[in-house]
């Protein structure tokens, strides 16, 4: 659709086999999608899953600066790389934010996006970000190197944050709503772009060089839909858990902010007001089927899918 494509420079456009570039709003915010091939290995999706999904990394760009939200898996490097000096140059400062800190999805480039860009600060949950991100100093000497040399942005939970040096665009942090490890969620005010990390993760297509959007136009995602996502992978426990919190707290985030768009950190960008109020609908919907009032919990074996 017209918001992601070809807005940008020829150098930042482009789309390959394995790799997209999206500005979603040009000048402001920029969308690195690279390509996993879905065969039951990666756990972010169900083990019966066949195609394609995008590891999602987010760029919101600013005059005299930028932040970068995750940074990708290692085996993505060459392109994330190439498709950050294709958005902000070489010059330009650079924070960045790995939306989960246990994740190699969140931090894996860190240290070498640290190595080739002006890079200001690392915002962490955990102090010393260095030594959390550090995948490949050997000695002690190189790791403490490596930390001199990054500085941390230590968060606490949900508060205000700043973009670029000037600190004029803010964004909102959210501890997520719903969670197995400790995640943030970001909301740029600016854009109406809610950042969801591990969250409406699931879809995924056929194609490598798929449009990884969802609009009113293509949205035949269904409640069953994202209900068997959830029990077939990281959110298995929610089958008989007490979900009345879970969804209280998404609907306060929602009503809270104005989102037109939502980024997860895997799958399809849901774009548009009534496509994200659906999203939410169904996700919603789903987390009230599995409350325990309905169902008990109960021992889910490693290969079962539901």
């Amino acid at each position: 659709m017209d918001a992601i494509v070809s807005d940008i420079s020829p150098a930042a456009a482009h789309r390959d086999a394995g790799s997209q570039l999206s500005a979603l709003v040009p000048d402001r915010l920029y969308a690195l999608h690279n390509t996993m091939v879905l065969d039951g290995r990666v756990a972010a999706y169900p083990a019966s899953a066949r195609g394609f999904a995008p590891v999602n990394c987010y760029i919101l760009k600013e005059p005299d600066g930028a932040m970068m939200l995750d940074t990708g898996f290692t085996a993505h490097r060459a392109a994330i790389l190439r498709d950050v000096e294709a958005v902000i140059g070489r010059d330009a400062m650079l924070s960045l934010f790995p939306l989960r800190m246990n994740e190699f999805m969140s931090l894996a480039n860190v240290m070498a996006l640290a190595a080739k860009f002006p890079v200001d600060r690392c915002i962490s949950v955990l102090k010393d970000a260095a030594y959390h991100v550090d995948l490949e100093s050997l000695s002690p000497g190189d790791i403490k190197t490596a930390a001199d040399g990054l500085k941390t942005l230590l968060i606490a939970g949900n508060e205000w944050l700043t973009v670029g040096p000037s600190q004029r665009r803010r964004i909102k942090l959210f501890q997520s709503p719903v969670r197995l490890i400790a995640t943030r969620w970001v909301f740029d005010p600016e854009t109406y772009t809610l950042f969801t990390s591990d969250m409406f993760t699931g879809t995924w297509s056929d194609r490598a060089d798929a449009a990884w959007v969802i609009d009113e136009g293509n949205d035949n995602v269904t409640m069953q839909d994202v209900r068997s996502f959830l029990l077939n992978t990281r959110y298995w426990w929610l089958e008989g858990a007490k979900t009345d919190g879970l969804r209280q707290s998404l609907a306060e985030l929602y009503a809270q902010c104005d989102i037109r768009r939502i980024a997860p950190g895997y799958g399809k960008i849901l774009e548009g007001a009534s496509v994200v109020a659906r999203h939410f609908g169904l996700l919603d919907e789903a987390l009230a089927s599995l409350d325990r009032s309905h169902m008990p919990s109960r021992y889910i074996s490693r290969d079962e899918e539901r």
